[in-house]
């Protein structure tokens, strides 16, 4: 091999070599591994996550209604409304986060795999609105069954994120006509909210509608 061929055997060596290197994953120019945004694990990613974790996947941009279920989930259709007000009990609140989540119609919090944080965990029927000036929201989904157990009643899990950032659970949304909506169950909540009991009428076309007012009087909405 004359030193013409060798010369450029080398350089086609160093070439290789050099593109090698770029393909590398995980290194920089320092040798160092870079992170990658897989290993960083979501702190809401957990069942027993704080309350504000209800709140960090929502959409950026959100109205006073909450659609939850479409018309391809099974169950019933179920509208809830109503008001949320300051603690005076008058004077509505505008600007709060609402935040919902509930079983399927079998009792389950079943998934649709593409679940974030503490969704998770509460399954694919959730959603989040946004008090309007008028303090009013809106919930659109089915009716939750009971958990597989039957020994609590059907229920709508939910939270709130005032504009000052107080965040806390409140009582669950539960129906006037279940039976396990009794005075058992009542003596234990704590009253944040309300009771949260609905009653509920079917219109003409069969979907469960219900009316609650939610008055946020807590020690920390007093504050």
């Amino acid at each position: 091999m004359d030193a013409a061929a060798k010369r450029t055997l080398a350089i086609g060596l160093a070439l290789c070599a050099a593109l090698a290197a770029c393909r590398t994953p995980g290194t920089s120019g320092a040798g160092a591994q870079e992170a990658r945004p897989s290993d960083v694990k979501d702190p809401c990613d957990d069942r027993d996550a704080g309350v504000e974790c209800c709140f960090a996947h929502m959409p950026a941009a959100l109205g006073h209604v909450m659609a939850i279920a479409d018309s391809s989930e099974p169950g019933q259709r179920l509208v809830l409304s109503g008001v949320i007000y300051r603690a005076d009990g008058k004077e509505p609140y505008p600007g709060v986060l609402l935040y919902a989540y509930h079983t399927d119609h079998t009792g389950h919090y079943s998934r649709r795999g593409d679940e974030k944080g503490f969704q998770r965990w509460h399954g694919h029927l959730h959603g989040w609105c946004r008090t309007n000036a008028q303090g009013q929201y809106e919930i659109r989904t089915i009716r939750p069954a009971r958990y597989p157990a039957n020994t609590i009643p059907a229920h709508i899990h939910s939270a709130v994120q005032e504009p000052n950032g107080r965040t806390y659970y409140i009582n669950d949304f539960v129906f006037a006509d279940d039976d396990l909506v009794n005075e058992q169950y009542l003596a234990k909540l704590d009253g944040v909210g309300g009771t949260g009991v609905m009653t509920l009428r079917n219109d003409a076309n069969g979907v469960a509608t219900g009316v609650r007012d939610i008055v946020l009087d807590t020690p920390s909405a007093r504050q």
